[in-house]
């Protein structure tokens, strides 16, 4: 945002890219990280129009089920559910791992998904790299939430509007059969919305003086969820070159996978967590090899 914020710029222009970012990040624009940003644009072929396509049209035919169905059938291994991770033991040979429960796994290394925003529920033995605790410490730029609303009639909607607004971006999403628009909204703050209350929806709205009726309106706070403690990955100032790297350093049999970690499309699209996992796993695989041959 400090690129925009000159004489250069009219009010309206530092608004609209305000808005943009705002949702972009999920996060604080003016704290954003300036090279995320490039990056994103440099995925999109420097083309804005291609950038949004990539981040908000496409989606899964029958949605991420399909996906998780289709790695769950891959697997000829047990798959544990609602088993929280409470410790992590990590050697050059081998890992171990606590649950809640009190019941322990162990296995000959072990791959840790948990985002950033949810690390600090885990206990790391040895503890991690202090670089590794200070970006847990610090978390990214993710706290913001996304709300779907239901509104009768089929509109055509695209709302822009600058931070600290509620919802800095929203849109029509479907037209749906029963005669209503579902709208999706991104705002920086989580605090700031009710994700299941109409009447938060109502206020949204209302900020763009638009005379709509709600229906109903939905969402799921991940950055209060403790199993992910953040929305989307995006970084803060600095944490390009001084983050989300240092996770993935290594001197023991615990690995880092997951969007946060993404080399590509880090957090904000389902690709960077697919990327970071089959490298990681790659990795294992040859290093265990290796081990066993060596």
């Amino acid at each position: 945002m400090d690129a925009v914020c000159t004489d250069e710029f009219t009010r309206e222009e530092r608004d609209l890219c305000d808005g943009y970012w705002s949702a972009g990040y999920i996060g604080n624009p003016y704290e954003g990280s300036a090279l995320m940003a490039k990056q994103w644009a440099a995925l999109c072929d420097n083309r804005l129009a291609l950038l949004d396509e990539q981040t908000l049209r496409f989606k899964l035919v029958e949605g991420m089920q399909r996906l998780y169905n289709g790695i769950a059938g891959d697997l000829d291994c047990p798959i544990h559910l609602n088993s929280p991770v409470s410790r992590v033991e990590h050697t050059d040979d081998g890992a171990t791992i606590t649950l809640e429960s009190g019941e322990t796994e162990t296995a000959d290394a072990v791959i840790v998904t948990v985002p950033v925003g949810a690390l600090g529920t885990i206990e790391f033995s040895p503890a991690l790299h202090p670089d590794m605790c200070r970006v847990i410490d610090q978390k990214w730029n993710s706290t913001g939430a996304k709300i779907w609303i239901k509104v009768r009639g089929h509109h055509s909607i695209v709302c822009y509007a600058p931070s600290p607004g509620p919802v800095t971006v929203m849109r029509s999403e479907y037209f749906t059969d029963d005669g209503a628009t579902i709208l999706v909204g991104f705002g920086p703050d989580h605090t700031a919305i009710d994700l299941e209350d109409p009447e938060s929806a109502r206020r949204i709205l209302a900020e763009w003086d638009l005379d709509l009726e709600v229906i109903g309106c939905t969402g799921h706070d991940w950055v209060a969820d403790r199993y992910s403690g953040q929305a989307w990955a995006t970084l803060k100032k600095g944490q390009f070159i001084d983050g989300w790297s240092h996770l993935l350093a290594r001197d023991s049999r615990l690995y880092f996978a997951g969007a946060d970690w993404a080399n590509g499309w880090r957090g904000v699209v389902v690709d960077g967590a697919l990327e970071s996992g089959i490298s990681q796993a790659r990795t294992v695989i040859r290093e265990l090899r290796d081990s066993e041959t060596g």
